[in-house]
């Protein structure tokens, strides 16, 4: 599925967790890794930490069968690190991103959060994002799905069918009703249209070769009923769309991806940007 992975790297929390997932990632599918650090040029300190980082990460992953490149490039202090995440990406035809998020430089929030549309524009590659102090297993067993009937999320769909193809894990599609509520009182989306549309999902994974249970929660906030549905279903890895126009807007998600990926303990991939030839109907 994925031959060619792009590890964006730091030294922080979420690295321990971060490099046994893309090991297995890698490996399930057969896939090189080019490691990345981006550093901060400190004309007062050497830069021999940022070669100690990357060669540590690099003889991780080779330990663990992974073909492995590495490269360090250098931003100015103060300088935006996720324009050159997304160049690099680019230039290494990545098929995928993996970032940690919250660590102490949180470079997953930098990437997806603030990076210039000038500098990431044609990015096209999913993003798996990280979490320091993931629990899950490093190869998903259940993998949730949002949907909301939008070309972005018929994209997550396709994303989540395939991984759970490659991996034989379960698939729980979930479509979140929201309450609106007015003067007037509670508007919540009829159940039948819900279950309407994430019956479509189901069946968009049965075509992949996979199999799905639909979850339809009600909640007052999209994100917030992804992300108990994830708790609620013990979910290893989640899949989201997120609007990622042709020039990326900087990367800038759909506030419920953003939200959810923040929340959300366990790796959450952001789905390929959409293509105009496939989805799920």
């Amino acid at each position: 599925m994925y031959r060619r992975i792009l590890f964006a790297v730091d030294d922080d929390e979420a690295l321990p967790c971060a490099v046994p997932i893309v090991a297995a990632y890698a490996r399930r599918w057969g896939a090189e890794v080019r490691v990345l650090h981006v550093h901060r040029i400190d004309h007062d300190a050497p830069n021999a930490a940022s070669r100690r980082l990357v060669k540590a990460v690099v003889d991780r992953l080779e330990s663990e069968g992974v073909p492995t490149e590495a490269e360090i490039r250098l931003v100015e202090r103060g300088g935006k690190v996720g324009p050159i995440i997304a160049r690099t990406a680019t230039q290494a035809g990545a098929d995928l991103v993996a970032v940690g998020s919250h660590g102490r430089s949180d470079l997953g929030a930098m990437f997806l959060g603030s990076v210039s549309h000038d500098a990431a524009g044609g990015l096209e590659a999913p993003v798996l994002v990280i979490r320091a102090a993931c629990d899950a297993p490093v190869e998903p067993r259940t993998i949730l799905v949002g949907t909301d009937g939008s070309a972005a999320s018929e994209e997550a769909v396709i994303e989540a069918a395939d991984v759970a193809a490659s991996f034989g894990s379960k698939v729980v599609v979930v479509h979140v009703c929201q309450v609106v509520t007015n003067e007037a009182g509670a508007i919540v989306e009829p159940e039948e249209d819900a279950r309407a549309l994430v019956g479509r999902a189901v069946a968009a994974v049965a075509r992949r070769g996979g199999s799905a249970e639909a979850d339809v929660p009600v909640d007052h906030s999209a994100a917030n009923g992804i992300v108990t549905a994830a708790e609620r279903h013990h979910a290893d890895l989640v899949v989201l769309g997120s609007r990622r126009p042709s020039h990326l807007s900087g990367l800038v998600l759909g506030s419920v991806a953003h939200e959810a990926t923040h929340r959300l303990r366990c790796p959450v991939l952001l789905a390929h940007r959409v293509r105009s030839a496939e989805s799920v109907g």
